[in-house]
């Protein structure tokens, strides 16, 4: 049955909302802020405006209390637009996280990377890192650990992360999380950086102080910052927005990049960034961005390749990374590095292991002294070893075990969508459309298919079709997150595999 809908018209608190977060209503899902808006009446107003209904007395006991009528909404109205503490309590009620410790844990790959770079060619520099919306704060823990883990003195870095929920900012300043906040089966850094307690996981204080919390809206100015950011965590928010705001926001972000910094956005955002002509920093799975120079077309930047001495498990491995007691050098009072201090030992000895001018993506590869033995396709095995192939950008090997791993076991979503992400990667987006729509047709709700097909569609014009995409991307998003709800509940049957 569908709901009835708000006893007047809703459309000015759409508006609010807009003018308030940027946020685009119908992005929150189905009713979601008429039922806020609703729940907000009735606790405000005490039910004085309620519509009146004739029920038995046993009846009233067990039904739900009855909607706040035209005039209960009307009062919440005017008093929403007169009480900052109220529009704050409407924000938190429909600003739900959903985030986790290395959520899409590339990105951290390739911040460890990149760091590295930017510190090898200026040691003196103090990295500047925003997160923003930071939610409950597990995003910029997550980039305090990596920087720690990679042995980065916590003097050397400075990490700024805002959001516009004061609920949010306190967890993460208590810095206390429970089993959700950490997914997938890389968990050695909570056994780093976490003690478990009856209550949960506290993290320790030596990560906690090396990030300061505010709370702001993205489209407020964060902590200041007037060298401006080397990289900018603005991740899975923009999706949210109305078009204007996703272009604002966007240029706020790049307003606030120091000259060569990055941008990580997430899955379904990278047209968003391609249409504001910042170019993709070639990075697989990282979903990165660095502003193009001025003048020079986006395939005059060279793709950047991810060294195979840094995995993406080297954000989250305690042996990937040796962590050493130097740092970076220290600065001089006056702020300049020391004259003939050393770059540091891990530096060094990573960068040097570095093969030189290795091939960009899409190029062929160059075969190894001692070529690799085939792999053999296994069950879930065979496209891990895929996906871990195409994380350190070895495409070609990656492509070639998810095709034979089809050949032996049939058509699979994980598969195609394995092989539209190497397509993306290499610029092929008639292949990588291809792929995503195959994945689609085994699983129609496979939510990572939905939103690069989505960003794809965007990039080529078709807001209709990307809008169409994303609105499914966000009922398979909120359908896995109803408890007891699996993927088969969602397509009455699945059709595919799919990656948890």
């Amino acid at each position: 049955m569908t709901p009835c809908a708000m006893p007047i018209d809703d459309a000015r608190f759409e508006a609010w909302l807009s003018r308030e977060t940027g946020m685009d209503a119908a992005s929150l899902g189905a009713n979601t802020l008429r039922r806020a808006v609703l729940e907000r009446a009735r606790i405000t107003q005490g039910g004085a405006h309620a519509a009146p209904a004739a029920r038995a007395p046993l009846a009233d006991a067990f039904a739900p209390p009855p909607e706040p009528d035209d005039a209960a909404i009307d009062a919440y109205w005017h008093m929403l637009n007169a009480s900052p503490d109220e529009r704050q309590t409407l924000i938190e009620a429909l600003v739900v996280p959903e985030t986790w410790f290395f959520r899409e844990r590339e990105a951290f790959a390739a911040l460890a990377q990149l760091a590295a770079e930017r510190l090898m060619r200026a040691p003196a520099r103090v990295l500047r890192v925003l997160s923003v919306p930071c939610s409950s704060g597990e995003e910029p823990y997550s980039i305090a650990m990596t920087l720690l883990d990679a042995g980065i003195d916590p003097a050397r870095f400075v990490i700024d992360a805002a959001d516009i929920s004061a609920r949010a900012i306190e967890r993460a300043r208590h810095g206390l999380y429970g089993r959700n906040s950490f997914r997938g089966h890389s968990l050695e850094f909570r056994d780093r950086h976490f003690s478990e307690t009856a209550d949960g996981w506290r993290l320790d204080e030596r990560v906690r102080q090396a990030v300061r919390f505010t709370q702001a809206n993205l489209f407020e100015s964060p902590p200041t910052c007037e060298a401006g950011y080397d990289f900018i965590f603005c991740r899975n928010v923009l999706i949210y927005f109305h078009r204007d705001a996703q272009d604002a926001a966007i240029r706020l972000l790049d307003a606030r990049l120091a000259e060569g910094g990055t941008i990580f956005v997430g899955p379904a955002e990278t047209g968003l960034m391609m249409r504001h002509a910042l170019t993709s920093a070639r990075i697989p799975l990282a979903f990165a961005f660095q502003r193009t120079p001025a003048g020079a077309p986006a395939t005059a930047i060279a793709p950047a390749a991810v060294p195979p001495w840094l995995m993406p498990q080297a954000a989250v491995s305690a042996t990937a990374w040796a962590t050493v007691s130097t740092g970076i050098p220290a600065t001089t009072p006056s702020g300049g590095a020391s004259r003939g201090a050393a770059w540091p030992a891990w530096l060094t000895a990573r960068l040097a292991a570095r093969p030189a001018a290795p091939a960009p993506f899409g190029a062929p590869q160059r075969s190894q002294a001692t070529p690799p033995e085939p792999a053999q396709p296994q069950t879930g095995v065979a496209l891990d070893e895929a996906r871990r192939l195409a994380d350190s950008g070895r495409l070609d090997e990656a492509e070639h075990i998810a095709r034979e791993f089809m050949k032996t076991h049939g058509p699979d979503a994980n598969a195609f969508y394995l092989l539209g992400l190497i397509a993306d990667a290499r610029g092929r987006d008639s292949d990588a459309k291809e792929a995503y729509r195959k994945a689609l047709y085994l699983d129609a709700a496979h939510y990572e298919a939905l939103t690069h097909l989505a960003a794809l569609v965007d990039m080529a014009g078709d807001e209709a079709g990307a809008e169409r995409l994303m609105l499914r991307a966000r009922r398979a998003m909120a359908q896995q997150q109803m408890p007891g709800t699996g993927r088969a509940d969602i397509q009455g049957e699945s059709r595919g595999s799919h990656r948890s």
